[in-house]
């Protein structure tokens, strides 16, 4: 009898065990847990001073840079799929990584004709992929792209990109490396995996880039990332002047030898056992002396999660 109750009981601290090693603290957002905050600076000889904002508004500034960003999730399942189809009947696809490397960047700058030219770009790309033609053929497909700017124009009013077009040294380089053990069991596998892929692959993902960069940037009205209706006016002022003002007018009047640099990103923030989220940042340079610093803020809050079973739920410690 002891030795039942001391079984039963051993069964029992070992199912208590197994529940606490899978309960844990779960931190997460609330619904009113986001926000964002505005960095304004201003650099010029002796005068320099920097103001600070936080508000909920200013998250339509930062959600450009995420709506943006999304253009490497369209080229990620682009390139993946234009991978596949190609690859179809001739062998599957294993695995599939890619990778958009630097952060968007939008520059303008005023030229003496009295327009406004504006570049694209600053990224390049790569990625890889493994593939396999059951337990005799495999291979790896990569691609890699160097520096991709897209230039065009840059229209005060509307506040669009026009008219964009690649650098002509741009360039994707496709590689594939196929090592078939019984090549003459598939009369030219190689060669149709290897010399049409590598010919198809790079010009659609060439076209991929330039539409996706394109549909990302194009569209926006008024000044560009909508700063003349998120950028709170009275928040920035310094010596009876209003440099939210100033944010904006400066787009909207860029004279020839001055420029406005935008760069739009995220980066990814991890939470306590409950995976990540994207943080939004825009950063605008104007002429070296006007700077605007947007980002997401976020306040989170943590909460028990038990794990539930026969013998009830584990308790908070």
């Amino acid at each position: 009898m002891k030795k039942t109750l001391s079984l039963s009981a051993l069964a029992l601290s070992a199912t208590l065990f197994s529940f606490s090693s899978f309960a844990k603290y779960i931190e997460y957002i609330p619904a009113n847990g986001w926000s964002a905050e505005g960095k304004v600076t201003y650099k010029n000889g002796s005068t320099q001073f920097s103001k600070t904002h936080k508000s909920s508004t200013l998250r339509k500034i930062t959600s450009k840079a995420h709506q943006i960003e999304s253009y490497e999730t369209q080229l990620r399942s682009q390139i993946r799929s234009e991978i596949q189809k190609q690859i179809n009947g001739k062998a599957s696809l294993k695995s599939y990584s890619f990778n958009v490397n630097g952060d968007l960047e939008i520059r303008l700058r005023g030229l003496s004709n009295g327009n406004i030219e504006a570049r694209v770009g600053n990224i390049s790309v790569a990625s890889s992929a493994k593939i396999k033609k059951s337990w005799y053929a495999s291979g790896r497909i990569n691609i890699n792209s160097n520096k991709l700017y897209l230039t065009g124009t840059y229209n005060p009013i509307t506040g669009k990109l026009n008219n964009l077009t690649a650098n002509s040294d741009f360039k994707v380089n496709v590689d594939v490396d196929v090592d078939s053990a019984l090549d003459w069991l598939i009369p030219g596998f190689n060669w149709l995996v290897t010399n049409k892929l590598e010919d198809k692959i790079e010009s659609s993902v060439k076209s991929s880039i330039y539409s996706a960069l394109n549909s990302r940037t194009n569209g926006y009205e008024d000044v560009l990332f909508g700063l003349d209706r998120y950028l709170p006016h009275g928040k920035y002022v310094y010596r009876g002047k209003d440099y939210a003002v100033e944010l904006e007018n400066a787009f909207k009047d860029l004279v020839s030898g001055e420029s406005i640099t935008v760069k739009a990103y995220t980066r990814s923030k991890s939470l306590r056992n409950n995976g990540s989220v994207n943080i939004g940042h825009v950063d605008i340079n104007i002429s070296n002396h006007l700077f605007l610093k947007v980002n997401d803020t976020i306040t989170t809050r943590t909460r028990w999660e038990p794990e539930c079973g026969d013998f009830g739920c584990t308790a908070e410690p």
